[in-house]
Parts: structure tokens; C-alpha cells; sequence
């Protein structure tokens, strides 16, 4: 697969980010939340009950703009490939409640296997149909089927009962008090994770129709390369952090900041060797695994080394602040960070080109990420 290539994936995810932060309007991510397992499966059925509702809406927007959407996304001799979004978001709300009900019950195993095991056979799918069309078209398809072969797996893997008795998820019993006990998920966290998908996947965008989907996929290429880790090490750190520090802020105040502290000084041991050597020999690196044809890549990965290197310290912190009552200040800070994503890719992309936009956008979010690290930490010293 080519620049071009990943550059459709790229530009086809942005959208699919940003539409599936509605799936569950949040609520999915509360599931560990309440005492009780009655409170959890309200939440469950909540989650579903919103992708039920969400869905359909989806469809409408995409029959009404399909021609603008296929355009931003580099589908315009493919638009059809959209209505498989609608489809997506029910396959994510499912996912979303099996991932969180296995973060409720301690299956971190059976999660993390499942992951693991569907997403080697989804690039054994992209490998063998490669030799025979490599291009944006299959490695959307199968970043479709993913979710639904992750969220089989998963339900393969562990029992049906207690979180995982499935039958429990499906009716509308207890919804309405769910929606209001945990209401700050969605009008805070869903708005937040719009606006991050949004503003994170708007320089594959700008890229396209600034430069090329060429410019667009050395950068979707980089960032998945460089993310990977983030994602997989941070998002574990996040699941299991989530519940302790709920129950620390909760019972034992004095420990939760001390937990906070270490787990940030462990993730900055753990990221600094790694990400340290791509932002100085990034330029070699890549190249030289990926290709000549990838050389722009390695000169957009020593900046967002860095990015990515700041995102993952920053993952106990985020993971705190539901339960330190900060989601109303995440939701000013995304709104305030999207400003400045917006401002600096532009500005680049104006003045410097590619390069230029991809730094700029790149230390803007550096900037950020530490900054909210550092706002989290003081409030969470506060509390003790």
C-alpha cells in the first residue's frame, strides 16, 4: 500500500472518528462507575438505546451529504462507502460496552487477547487482498469489519453472566435514571471526544487539500507508526487506572495523588529512550525501514515523536478527571486546543508547507498536552 492509500484510510477515519464519538453519547465509558451491577447494565442498555437513536440520524446526514463527505474523504469514485458508517456505529457501541463491562470485571486478559488476535487476522486480510488491490478502498473495508470480529472474539472469550450477561444490555429498564446520574459523560466527555477526533484528524484533511493524499498518508503513516504504542500502552494504563483512581479519590484521597504522580513518572521512563530516538534519527529511521517513498514521513515523525511522547504521559492524568469532576474543563480545554490545532496546521500549511503545518501542529499539541498535565496534577494535590 502506498502514500495515496493511506492517505483515503486516513481521510475516511477522520470522519468515522468523529461521527463515533456519538455512538454511545459517552455513556459507554461509565459502565465501571456504579456500585452496583444492576447500575452498570442501565448504563449498558443507556449506551445501546443511544446507538439505536444515533444510527439512523447518521444514515440521513450521510444520504444528504454524500457527495461532500466522499470528497473530503478521497472516496469521491466510491461515495456508496459511507453508508457502511451507520453500520460502524452500532459495531462500536457493541464493542464500547463489551470492552467496558471486561474493564468492570478485571478481564483485562481476555480484552487485550481479543484485540490482539482480531487485529492479526485483520492484517493478515490486508496482506494476502493486497496483492491484488492495494488501495484505500480494502483498508476501509477492513477498518470496518475490525470492531466486529474484536467484539465476536471478546464475547467468545469470556462467561456470560454478571457484566457479561449480555441479555441484560438490551431494553430501556433504568435508562432514564442512568442518563441522569452519569448526564456530565455526555455533556462533557461526548462533546470532548468530538472535538479531539475533529481537531486530530483535521490535518489529514488540510493535507489532502492543501497538498495531496500523498502529503496526507505520509503523515497517516507516521502517526500510525508512532501512535500504535501510544495507543496500546496508554489505553491499558487508562482501563486499569480508571476504576482505582475512582475508588482512591473516593476512600483514600492522599494515595490518589501519590498513584497519579508515579504512574506519570513511570509512562516518561518508559516513552522517553524510544520516542527521544526518532525525534533525533526519525529522518534515517523511517525511510529506511518503510522505503525511499516514505522520506517525508521520517522528517514529520522527529516532531511528532515528541507529540505522541507527551500524549502518553498524560494518560493517568485524563484517566483521573471524571472522577475528580474535570470533565466540564476538558471540555473548555478541547475546545480552546481544536482553536489552536486549526490555527497552527493552517498557518504552516500557508506559510512553510507540509512540513512546516505538521511541526507547528505538532508543538501546539506538545504545549497543550503538558499543560493539562500539569493543571490535573495540582488539582488532584488539592483534594488531599
Amino acid at each position: 500500500y502506498g502514500p495515496e492509500a493511506f492517505g483515503a484510510l486516513a481521510a475516511f477515519t477522520a470522519i468515522l472518528n468523529i461521527i463515533t464519538s456519538l455512538a454511545t453519547l459517552g455513556y459507554a465509558n461509565a459502565i465501571v462507575m456504579p456500585k452496583t451491577q444492576e447500575g452498570a447494565n442501565a448504563v449498558a442498555r443507556l449506551s445501546l438505546v443511544s446507538a439505536v437513536i444515533v444510527s439512523p440520524v447518521a444514515l440521513i446526514v450521510i444520504y444528504a451529504f454524500q457527495e461532500q463527505l466522499a470528497s473530503l474523504a478521497g472516496l469521491s469514485s466510491e461515495p456508496n462507502l459511507l453508508y457502511l458508517i451507520p453500520i460502524s456505529l452500532v459495531l462500536v457501541a457493541l464493542l464500547s460496552v463489551a470492552n467496558q463491562a471486561a474493564i468492570r470485571e478485571g478481564l483485562f486478559k481476555a480484552k487485550s487477547s481479543s484485540y490482539v488476535a482480531s487485529t492479526f487476522i485483520v492484517n493478515l486480510g490486508k496482506l494476502g487482498v493486497g496483492y491484488i488491490s492495494a488501495t484505500g478502498i480494502t483498508l476501509i473495508i477492513f477498518l470496518i469489519i475490525s470492531n466486529l470480529i474484536n467484539y465476536t472474539m471478546l464475547m467468545a472469550r469470556v462467561p456470560k453472566d454478571g457484566a457479561f450477561d449480555f441479555r441484560q444490555w438490551f431494553g430501556i429498564s433504568g435508562i432514564r435514571q442512568a442518563a441522569f446520574n452519569y448526564k456530565d459523560f455526555a455533556i462533557y466527555r461526548m462533546p470532548q471526544s468530538i472535538l479531539n477526533a475533529a481537531s486530530l484528524g483535521l490535518p489529514v484533511i488540510l493535507l489532502t487539500n492543501f497538498f495531496s493524499t500523498s502529503a496526507a498518508g505520509q503523515y497517516a503513516i507516521t502517526t500510525l507508526i508512532l501512535g500504535a504504542p501510544v495507543m496500546l500502552l496508554g489505553n491499558s494504563v487508562l482501563e486499569v487506572f480508571f476504576p482505582k483512581i475512582t475508588t482512591l479519590v473516593r476512600d483514600n484521597p492522599a494515595s490518589a495523588f501519590h498513584m497519579l504522580w508515579k504512574s506519570t513518572l513511570l509512562m516518561s521512563v518508559i516513552g522517553l529512550v524510544p520516542f527521544s530516538i526518532i525525534f533525533l534519527w526519525g529522518d534515517l529511521i523511517l525511510p529506511w525501514v518503510l522505503g525511499e517513498a516514505w522520506g517525508r514521513a521520517g522528517e514529520y515523525s522527529q516532531w511528532i515523536a515528541l507529540w505522541m511522547f507527551s500524549v502518553l504521559i498524560t494518560r493517568p492524568a485524563v484517566a483521573a478527571m471524571p472522577v475528580l469532576k474535570l470533565q466540564g474543563f476538558l471540555l473548555a480545554y478541547e475546545i480552546i486546543i481544536t482553536v489552536l490545532r486549526i490555527g497552527s496546521i493552517s498557518l504552516g500549511a500557508t506559510l512553510g508547507g507540509d512540513l512546516m503545518a505538521v511541526t507547528l501542529f505538532s508543538v501546539v499539541n506538545i504545549i497543550g498536552y503538558l499543560s493539562l498535565l500539569a493543571f490535573v496534577l495540582k488539582k488532584c494535590k488539592g483534594i488531599i
